[in-house]
């Protein structure tokens, strides 16, 4: 017998849902780019009500206001200085606070597994207290409760050694690279460079024999060798210009610089100025008053200079260690962060590392309680263990929400305006507010911060990679 398959009648395109699913895209992608129409032309109709062009040449007019903190900035400068000024202290922040709080993360994370009853009980606390509290309540704790309510700056506070605390903000003793010690710079470039050619080397040797191993135990060591010699040839073989002189001014406050065309006096754009020199002060007899070290802009100050008095300099080496001093009503030398600076960056830090610390506590405790069995059976203690066998297995449950922190921390810096810090949101803030070009302004923030967090994102994937463990 054979068996005959009755026909069978095509299925109508209406009840195909292939051509269902089809239909339904494109008629919500119409929909979508109705809606935004509507939108855009209603934004269009009121912008040309109000007379505010829809363009970018308000970015070269005339900024008009000042910014108290970051690069250089004056009021004649434009639009695009004052946005670019505001990047720069975001993403001074945003870096400052992704590595302290890194740092505050990892180590109050491996108190919270501390055998130690205070210390655990301690980290706990913290974490809970700080993960149940509004970061703006507590910037408003740090900077009105705290930074403000220090001493003034004469009867500031000392810490020995390092610097000051007082409610304009501190001043920590600071290594800068001086004036010859530019050339340093490039031996620090080759440095990197033949570091990072010795790590390829290292990886394609162990790969060839099959072994596993670090590059950074060759790496850092031939970084370090470079970066110290260089130092010293630096220091060795350079000087100052002979033509060096200075200029005072209200007769405490001076200039060093290279004379460039020989007048005696300080001409901008053409004589360079010196930073991070030495300079003593001398008086009648040739005995030494008193010592400073120029700033960034080669300019010096001594108190109570008298007629009579000279000055003298010397060639730094290539990193000068400037020390905070109290002059008049401020510091002067060292690294000086701004009230503001410092009260957001303390709560950046202090509210990201607790999220940090339980990211931390969950990797160690997600890597197998055999392996650290296995390492006390080999004789390690409890820190090569987890620095050679624990850590690095944890870093692959580690890196994911560590790097949504990251990015936390970075957009979360736009809280700035709470407590007047100059950052990215709250320069474009005044900057739409006397241009009236809100659309534009807006569009530059998100881009901003969209190009921050892809870059990253892109950096951690990468680095996630790198780290995680190849299953066979």
């Amino acid at each position: 017998m054979s068996a005959r398959s009755l026909p069978r009648d095509a299925t109508p395109f209406y009840r195909d849902t292939r051509f269902l699913a089809i239909i339904a895209q494109v008629l919500f992608a119409i929909a979508i780019v109705l809606i935004l129409g509507f939108f855009i032309r209603n934004m269009i109709l009121g912008l040309q009500a109000s007379n505010i062009p829809l363009g970018w040449g308000f970015l070269q007019q005339e900024a008009g206001f000042a910014i108290a903190e970051g690069p250089t900035f004056a009021p004649s400068d434009t639009y695009l200085q004052a946005y670019i000024v505001g990047v720069t202290n975001t993403l001074r922040v945003a870096v400052s606070g992704v590595v302290l709080a890194t740092l505050l993360g990892l180590f109050v994370g491996l108190a919270r597994l501390s055998n130690n009853w205070l210390v655990r009980t301690l980290a706990v606390g913290y974490i809970d207290l700080i993960r149940n509290t509004p970061l703006l309540v507590q910037l408003f704790f740090w900077y009105f409760a705290v930074i403000l309510k220090l001493p003034d700056v004469q009867e500031s506070i000392t810490i020995p050694g390092l610097g000051f605390l007082s409610n304009r903000g501190t001043a920590f003793t600071w290594f800068y690279v001086s004036d010859v010690g530019r050339i340093w710079l490039y031996w620090l470039l080759g440095a990197l460079i033949l570091a990072v050619v010795v790590a390829v080397v290292r990886r394609q040797q162990l790969n060839r024999l099959g072994r596993v191993g670090t590059t950074l135990t060759w790496a850092v060591p031939t970084f370090l060798a470079v970066a110290v010699i260089g130092y010293f040839v630096t220091g060795a073989t350079t000087s100052l210009p002979e033509n060096v002189a200075y200029e005072l001014r209200r007769g405490d406050r001076g200039t060093l610089f290279v004379d460039a065309n020989g007048d005696g006096d300080y001409t901008a754009n053409v004589d360079r100025l010196l930073a991070y020199v030495p300079v003593t002060l001398l008086g009648d007899g040739g005995s030494e008053l008193g010592t400073t070290v120029t700033d960034a802009d080669g300019e010096f100050r001594f108190f109570e200079l008298e007629p009579g008095t000279a000055i003298s300099w010397e060639t730094p080496a290539p990193l000068v260690m400037s020390r905070p001093e109290i002059q008049g009503f401020n510091f002067r030398g060292g690294l000086s962060l701004s009230p503001e600076f410092f009260a957001l960056l303390l709560g950046l830090v202090i509210y990201t590392g607790a999220f940090i610390a339980e990211i931390v506590r969950a990797g160690i405790n997600a890597v197998a309680k055999g392996q650290w069995e296995a390492s006390r059976a080999l004789g390690f203690t409890a820190g090569q263990t987890l620095r050679m066998i624990v850590l690095p297995q944890a870093l692959r449950v580690i890196i994911p929400p560590m790097t949504s922190q990251y990015l936390n921390l970075t957009k979360n810096s736009s809280l700035a305006i709470a407590v007047g810090y100059p950052d990215l949101f709250n320069v474009s803030r005044t900057m739409f507010n006397q241009s009236g070009a809100a659309i534009q302004v807006f569009i530059m923030i998100m881009s901003t911060y969209l190009t921050i967090s892809l870059l990253t994102s892109l950096f951690m994937n990468w680095y996630n990679k790198r780290v995680a463990l190849v299953e066979r």
